[in-house]
């Protein structure tokens, strides 16, 4: 339809171009006229004859009148074009030619998700002979959940005269690998048709034939089933580290997501404060499959002032359609900033032979240089006496290192031949985020339960007293019976 009307329109301009004119016998010098004038290559040609004068335009110049008429009327020219506008008219046999939508396993794949990868094929048969046949082109349009019109989608196909197999006159054209519905927001029916042109009319597959048609996998509008699974978070994966940490520490919070459909995964960290309260939010998206990684440190999520504190978190997650949360997690447990700086515990028995009732000499070294009156507190643990309180030291801010010294007698005779550990317990953060520190023994107490041998004269003495006192109890006892 295209070429013909070229074709008449530069007929008709090529007409026009041959143009007939008289002078009139003689000229201004009584000449006939007689002779013949013409210009160069691609100019137009001008020739007398008996008085009438020829003029002939090349094909360049026709062309660049018609581009100079587009650009300077453009409303004669669009009106010229539709004078020389000749309607094709198809031969009174001329047959549609029959277009419907493939789509093979279309009931095992009546049900598909966003990211699924379709191959939906275009089957048209043309039963014209050939030499009245026309090109025909097509669309593929799509109407997904929630739309009111259709959109093309995939590009143009093209089926030419002389492209129809065997005596079944009919061909394909495929779209594949499209995903249509990649960014939808609902689920439910998605439906297909073709258009197309066969270049003397336009056609929808979903109107053009009088009722409904399906035969096998073959239809002239394709309704699918647009679903959608949830995505499902790892339970194992879910994990802050380290779960005990200062606020500069490099604290990470990952967890692991898996949608079955293929789709992309938008995840949110929830932080919360040591009152459940929301602190932050935090959102990434990520592929499923893969885990979901957020840095306190990248975020700026603590600071100085959340030292001491105790967090919690969860993760919200969806794809779009579907969503969900996890439960609560505890963590991370910031430790508090260090007030005091310790070490060295020591515990020294007043001699090598470590009884029970000897004293015994514990020191910490303490280095304190903001806090006054710091309270450092001794506990010693056996068997028998579990996390014993033994005494109290208080010392006040210095900015040199000093060495707390606690000299007692902390055991007694039932933690003979024990083991024993000791701890200090002190009213500051350490630099180790603790309130404590301490250490055991290096050996057993001596399992000498007696202070004394029986040879001293403490226990000479001891023995002697006594027969004294039955000696004289004695006595008065016979005086005051016998008298």
């Amino acid at each position: 339809m295209k070429r013909g009307f070229i074709a008449i329109f530069l007929l008709i301009f090529y007409l026009m171009g041959s143009v007939q004119g008289a002078e009139g016998p003689g000229g201004p010098s009584g000449s006939t006229g007689g002779g013949s004038s013409g210009g160069s290559a691609g100019a137009s040609t001008t020739t007398s004859s008996g008085g009438k004068k020829i003029v002939k335009l090349e094909l360049e110049d026709l062309i660049g009148n018609m581009e100079k008429w587009k650009q300077s009327d453009p409303e004669k020219f669009d009106y010229l074009k539709k004078l020389l506008y000749i309607p094709f008219v198809p031969p009174k046999d001329y047959s549609t030619p029959t277009a419907l939508i493939w789509y093979p396993n279309s009931t095992e794949k009546a049900e598909i998700t966003r990211n699924e990868k379709l191959d939906i094929y275009a089957w048209v048969k043309n039963e014209n002979p050939i030499e009245v046949r026309s090109d025909v082109y097509l669309y593929l349009e799509a109407k997904g959940p929630g739309d009111e019109n259709f959109t093309r989608v995939g590009s143009q196909r093209v089926i030419l005269a002389n492209e129809y197999v065997g005596s079944s006159n009919s061909t394909t054209r495929d779209w594949s690998g499209l995903t249509p519905f990649v960014d939808s927001r609902e689920v439910g029916n998605a439906t297909f048709r073709i258009w197309f042109n066969d270049m003397h009319s336009t056609y929808l597959t979903d109107t053009m034939y009088d009722k409904p048609y399906r035969q096998g996998d073959f239809f002239n509008i394709l309704e699918l089933s647009l679903v959608n699974s949830p995505p499902l978070v790892v339970g194992e994966s879910i994990k802050v580290e380290p779960a005990r940490a200062r606020y500069n520490d490099p604290i990470r919070y990952s967890a692991g997501f898996v949608d079955t459909d293929g789709d992309m995964v938008n995840v949110t960290l929830h932080v919360l404060d040591d009152q459940g309260g929301i602190l932050r939010n935090l959102t990434q998206e990520v592929k499923s499959g893969t885990n979901v990684t957020f840095s306190a440190t990248e975020y700026g999520l603590f600071g100085e002032a959340d030292a001491g504190r105790n967090f919690s978190y969860r993760f919200s997650y969806d794809d779009g359609l579907d969503g969900n949360a996890t439960a609560v997690y505890p963590g991370p447990i910031l430790l508090p900033s260090p007030k005091i700086f310790v070490s060295d515990p020591h515990v020294e028995a007043a001699d090598e032979n470590r009884y029970w009732w000897q004293s015994y000499r514990f020191s910490l070294r303490v280095k304190n240089p903001e806090v006054d009156n710091l309270r450092i507190d001794l506990y010693t643990s056996t068997p028998s006496h579990p996390k014993r309180y033994q005494a109290t030291r208080e010392i006040n801010a210095s900015e040199e290192a000093q060495v707390v010294i606690f000299d007692l007698q902390p055991f007694d005779v039932s933690d003979a031949d024990e083991s024993f550990s000791y701890y200090f317990k002190y009213s500051a953060t350490d630099q180790n985020s603790r309130e404590e520190m301490g250490g055991t023994s290096d050996g057993k107490i001596n399992p000498k339960i007696v202070r004394y041998p029986i040879y001293s004269m403490v226990t000479i003495g001891n023995l002697l007293v006594v027969l004294l006192a039955a000696l004289a109890g004695g006595i008065v006892i016979e005086r005051r019976l016998y008298r």
